[in-house]
């Protein structure tokens, strides 16, 4: 569909600017066929960037999302050359009604490494174009961006300004190098949890009949073994006071449509952990680049005599070396578990600011406690 007068933000014969334009959520869905080829030409890395990522919620959790959206093209060729992807998310904190502006695929999900992409070779002229684009229809009080890449082209122009009253928090992201192999991968463990992965094992292999680990990679399997890692996360969350991950039907019906679409395109690393004819764990993963995510894992309570959590993170980890890949990524939360594996750490951010007279009384009251104070908005792992 044609871009209305509106919706065309630049229009000019110079050559060397790009065209930019707001979508509608019908001509945000038409990008599917060019964001990935996008995502793959920029600077950016993520699993989170990709469309599987971006379509599962626009289906699922961002089906009623309030889109702001603002791409730049090419006026010559009409080549995509950036994406500004952003939503508008009413609240309500005391009584007061306030909106705030969010990156696509955010929320409960809590994505890590969240950029605008933006091709190679046009970082540094488009993104402040975009960001300048997406404030010209300034909508909202509070800006939120949650697990932002800290060196990426978001981060920068998001942090230009100086003035504004707001808040940068980092957010801790283990990540294990896989350069030198398994045995380096163990050389690097804690002692006690490298003798406990082997005790484990041999343990779990002598008193069960039918130990089997296995990566899933039919959709039949798909549909059963995201069920039964939904069913486990969540025991073992409540069990902690925690709400889970899977913990409504919208939650349940983006990882699933997340699921499905990340192993049609070949980015999906489920695997799971059966023993007695039952899966006692699984681990959610997914493959960018030379880097495996983990996102999400869960093991029944009734085998954790037998270390299912540390076997099934060992499995995912030596699928990870096997296939070729370079780092395996625990993304946000620096927990002891995953310490335990002699991980080494990056950073993530999330900016929170105020925008104008009623997002400065927000933050002056304190009223808008929700995106300003706390870490992650789910436990996912």
């Amino acid at each position: 569909m044609a871009a209305s007068r509106a919706d065309r933000l630049v229009t000019t014969g110079h050559r060397r600017l790009p065209l930019l334009e707001r979508l509608d959520r019908d001509r945000v869905l038409a990008l599917a066929a060019e964001w990935d080829h996008l995502v793959a030409d920029s600077p950016s890395g993520s699993p989170f960037l990709t469309w599987p990522w971006i379509g599962a919620w626009l289906e699922t959790l961002g089906r009623e999302a309030d889109l702001e959206v603002v791409t730049a093209r090419d006026p010559m060729d009409g080549r995509l050359l950036g994406v500004a992807p952003f939503f508008v998310e009413p609240r309500r904190r005391a009584g007061v009604a306030y909106r705030s502006l969010r990156v696509i695929g955010n929320g409960p999900a809590a994505p890590d490494h969240l950029d605008m992409p933006i091709r190679l070779g046009h970082v540094e002229q488009i993104a402040p174009m975009l960001w300048e684009a997406i404030g010209l229809n300034r909508r909202w009080d509070v800006i939120d961006l949650d697990g932002v890449a800290a060196g990426g082209s978001l981060a920068r122009v998001a942090l230009r300004r100086r003035d504004d009253t707001g808040k940068v928090e980092t957010i801790p992201c283990p990540f294990l190098s896989l350069d030198g192999g398994w045995d380096t991968v163990e050389a690097g463990m804690s002692r006690s949890h490298r003798q406990n992965i082997g005790r484990y094992r041999r343990k779990l292999d002598a008193d069960a009949p039918g130990v089997n680990e296995r990566l899933v990679v039919s959709e039949p399997d798909l549909e059963q073994t995201m069920i039964r890692l939904g069913e486990m996360h969540q025991l073992i969350r409540v069990g902690h006071g925690e709400r889970g991950a899977f913990a409504d039907a919208h939650l349940v019906a983006f990882h699933r449509e997340v699921a499905g679409r990340m192993l049609r395109a070949g980015r999906l690393r489920l695997w799971r952990l059966d023993a007695d004819g039952a899966t006692i764990a699984a681990i959610l993963c997914f493959r960018y680049g030379d880097t495996v995510s983990f996102y999400t894992t869960g093991f029944d309570p009734a085998w954790s005599a037998y270390g299912p959590g540390r076997r099934i993170m060992a499995t995912a980890i030596r699928g990870a070396i096997e296939e070729g890949a370079k780092e395996f990524d625990f993304l946000r939360g620096d927990e002891t578990y995953k310490q335990a594996w002699g991980v080494e750490t990056r950073t993530d951010i999330r900016i929170r600011r105020s925008v104008g007279a009623k997002g400065r009384l927000l933050w002056m009251g304190r009223l808008a406690a929700s995106p300003f104070s706390g870490r992650a908005e789910r436990s996912r792992s």
